[in-house]
């Protein structure tokens, strides 16, 4: 299976903008960033991440205190 290809952004880049009411739209859902350590983590929308899973954020967090 061929999987779509998503944007990459620095650490830097991610932390300047990820407040910006745009984000998502500007850089892409989900979108990875690279860190300054090499690793890629990957940001997305609350609501794709519980389309993804089919798990609703809300009960993690009572269920665990914290994401």
């Amino acid at each position: 299976m061929k999987l779509p290809s998503i944007n990459v952004i620095t650490q830097q880049e991610f932390c300047s903008h990820i407040e910006d009411d745009d984000f998502l739209r500007k850089y892409g859902n989900p979108v990875a960033i690279q860190t300054e350590d090499g690793s890629i983590l990957v940001c997305m929308a609350i609501e794709y991440y519980e389309r993804m899973t089919g798990k609703n954020i809300e009960n993690i967090i009572e269920s665990r205190g914290s994401i």
